[in-house]
């Protein structure tokens, strides 16, 4: 037993496989890393490599648009010879002019006042007598006063200057000054100093007349210690006008026509049409290359898509099947993209229209979720680009495709519905592909992309329709075609049910209005909770005359079972059903509805019944009567068990007293939902108890419609027939005859 009831308690969990969940993600991501990246490999084996620079080219290649290329090497050459032919931009130094020619003046001014002779030395000169005039330094005190002021000064120098006389000296200062002055008009940088008062003196001293000697001994000396740069390099400046000068200069391009040839078969590749080549994608690349880059973007995708679903899809998420689902459908996008580009010349545009991605997208909006659909634009887009990277236009047509196909397959109600949605998701290819051409280019190929999106729109019926109803069966997946198939009372689960149990077959259809009406009322899937109460029963096929809505004059059997014994049957119902409709392949989350349409309640008559006999509720285990179920974990599933207790129990009181009030079914209901409230049976289900509330309602309203009163016919034909004994024991009868407590329902 203890099998079993993991069996059920595993399918109450749509999400979880036999095994663990990681391994599941872990092939998606195989398959998103490997198998995908492979497959837009094989591509690149077709594309041939073009020839290096310098060699000759395999093929001829034509521009597929006006291209202009431009070669950045020869570019840049150019640039810097005009950079290098610009002068430097100079500025006067601030100040330095006046400065030099000050510090020549204090060199004079220095030999002058060392000349001076000092103050007489008070009470030397005798009355009466002429005062003698004071002795001037002598001519060692006056080239130590300089050597200390001027080291840098040769001495021959100093010498000179403190021999000369003062008319020689006078002579002497004048002229130096005026060629310090001369010196400083000039605009004389930091390496032209020498040069340009060498080139000075040069002239100078063949006009000026200096006493002998001084002009290589004394001026040139004194000029050499103070000159120096009047001007400097605006380092600012000149790279403004470099610059400018790189600007000016014209780029090294070449210009191709569409259709004219960028290389033909036999020459060499020149450097400017090896980079035309690479600009326009048409150089071929290595299957290594375009492997490494295939990787990385699916790698991006994954990651992206990874963080999207766990945050914004958290149930998408948590479905190892929809996930390992999501990852084969993407890597069949990317083999119908790889067979075109097998099929495609490098630079034409046209027949990658014919890539079939509403196809992916109705696909994963049906099987999956539409939100999910939304995002799958990403890797689509993704893997057209990394096959035509220049194709602005197939990338806008491809992301157009999937905003059109994911609101058709949306609401769809049958599959002429489906159909519909895929021939109008046919017609819209080629209008998105005649926009894309018509604004990116190149329009030459208008015509032939509106026919490969003509037969996109076809390729993409082909797919959805065909493929629909295999990934369907395949992953377990309630669609909305799986579960419209269900509902198909000629399934053969169905025709069993009937067959063997025709009155849990009934009951089952009028649980299945009651729960699809609250549903619809709450916003939960309608057509979900409507197939999960068709098949909620279909355990009951394998002792449908142990249940007494299918007892037609034959004895009750569990008036001679024991009451343990009469519980395990009832309970197995579930449990046999849960087996039942995994070995039909039903959806688990319709699986799950069957676990779960009872929870874990007590089989109540039994269990009194077991304590009558006990003596005493100690003397019985209450456990053992309970459902080995599991408690509701949607919605959909949480109606059902609402819907199935309150119709088995209703009709139950029914059989007895013909018409019911809306008072007594109220009454009824309520306390069904009560009990189950108290026995905790919703708190595994995201239902609020706003929406509990409106089932409640709905379910008292459409019972009300069943068993209201009515008229009494005459003959007492029709609303008066005495009501039928009911069979104590049985599940679908309501405890002795109080309205409203809890039941076993059928």
């Amino acid at each position: 037993m203890g099998n079993v009831v993991s069996d059920v308690s595993d399918a109450g969990n749509p999400s979880r496989l036999p095994s663990s969940p990681w391994l599941y993600r872990a092939v998606a991501t195989i398959i998103l890393l490997i198998v995908v990246p492979a497959l837009m490999t094989v591509g690149a084996l077709d594309d041939a490599a073009t020839a290096a620079v310098g060699e000759q080219a395999p093929r001829t290649i034509v521009a597929d648009e006006r291209l202009t290329v431009t070669d950045p090497d020869a570019t840049e050459a150019d640039r810097e010879r005009a950079a290098a032919a610009v002068a430097a931009s100079v500025a006067a130094i601030e100040g330095e002019r006046e400065a030099i020619v000050q510090d020549v003046r204090g060199v004079f001014s220095l030999v002058g006042e060392v000349r001076q002779p000092g103050e007489a030395e008070p009470g030397t000169a005798t009355e009466g007598a002429e005062p003698t005039a004071p002795a001037g330094p002598s001519r060692a005190e006056q080239i130590a006063v300089l050597e200390e002021r001027y080291p840098d000064l040769p001495m021959s120098s100093v010498g000179g200057l403190v021999d000369l006389d003062d008319g020689a000296l006078a002579v002497v200062r004048s002229e130096t000054i005026e060629l310090a002055q001369t010196y400083a008009r000039q605009s004389v940088l930091q390496d032209e100093v020498e040069s340009a008062l060498d080139s000075l003196l040069a002239l100078e001293f063949t006009v000026r007349s200096l006493p002998e000697g001084t002009g290589e001994g004394i001026v040139r000396p004194v000029l050499e210690l103070f000159v120096r740069p009047t001007m400097q390099v605006d380092a600012e400046a000149t790279r403004v006008a470099e610059q400018a000068a790189r600007d000016a200069v014209p780029a090294v391009s070449q210009t191709w026509e569409p259709g004219e040839a960028i290389v033909t078969d036999g020459e060499e590749v020149t450097q400017l049409a090896a980079l035309a080549l690479q600009e326009a994608g048409l150089e071929g690349s290595s299957a290594w290359a375009r492997f490494l880059r295939s990787f990385g973007a699916m790698a991006l995708v994954l990651a992206i898509t990874g963080v999207y679903l766990w945050r914004m899809q958290p149930r998408v998420w948590a479905s190892s099947r929809k996930i390992v689902l999501l990852s084969l459908i993407i890597a069949g996008h990317a083999a119908l993209v790889t067979g075109v580009s097998l099929f495609t010349e490098p630079g034409q545009v046209a027949w990658w229209y014919l890539v079939p991605v509403g196809a992916l997208a109705m696909l994963v909006s049906l099987l999956i979720h539409p939100v999910v659909a939304i995002a799958s634009m990403l890797p689509a887009v993704a893997l057209v680009t990394l096959s035509a990277p220049l194709s602005n236009g197939v990338a806008v047509f491809t992301a157009g495709a999937v905003l059109l196909c994911v609101p058709l397959s949306m609401d769809l109600q049958s599959r002429a519905d489906l159909r519909s949605a895929t021939f109008r998701a046919g017609l819209g290819m080629p209008v998105i592909a005649a926009l894309s051409v018509g604004v990116f280019g190149p329009r030459t190929e208008l015509w032939e992309a509106i026919g490969a999106a003509a037969l996109n729109g076809l390729l993409l019926a082909l797919l959805v329709l065909g493929l629909l109803p295999f990934l369907e069966n395949l992953f377990r997946l309630p669609t909305v075609t799986a579960l419209l198939d269900l509902a198909d009372r000629n399934h053969p689960l169905m025709r069993e049910l009937e067959t063997k149990a025709i009155g849990s077959y009934n009951h089952s259809v009028m649980v299945a209005n009651l729960t699809e009406r609250a549903c619809r009322e709450i916003g939960a899937d309608p057509l979900m909770g409507s197939v999960a109460a068709l098949y909620h029963d279909i355990g009951k096929i394998r002792r449908p005359h142990f249940f007494i809505e299918n007892q037609y004059g034959i004895p009750n059997p569990h008036d001679e079972l024991e009451p343990q014994v009469s519980a395990v049957i009832i309970m197995d119902h579930v449990i046999d059903g849960v087996r039942m409709a995994t070995e039909y392949r039903l959806p688990p989350e319709v699986v799950a509805a069957i676990g779960s349409h009872h929870g874990t309640m007590v089989v109540s008559y039994f269990y009194n019944k077991a304590v009558e006999e006990a003596g005493h509720p100690d003397h019985v285990d209450e456990d053992a009567f309970r459902y080995r179920g599991s408690k509701p974990r949607s919605r959909e599933a949480a109606v059902l068990l609402i819907a199935d207790c309150s119709e088995a129990a209703t009709r139950s009181m029914a059989m007895k007293q013909g018409t019911l009030s809306r008072e007594a079914i109220e009454s009824t209901v309520d306390s069904l939902v009560q009990a189950r409230v108290d026995d905790g049976q919703f708190d595994e289900s995201d239902l609020s108890f706003d929406e509990l509330r409106r089932v409640r309602n709905s379910v008292v309203k459409a019972l009300e419609g069943i068993y209201h009163p009515r008229i009494a016919y005459p003959g007492g034909s029709r609303g008066d027939a005495p009501p039928q004994r009911s069979r104590p024991g049985s599940p679908s009868q309501a405890p002795e005859p109080v309205p409203g407590a809890v039941t076993t329902s059928g």
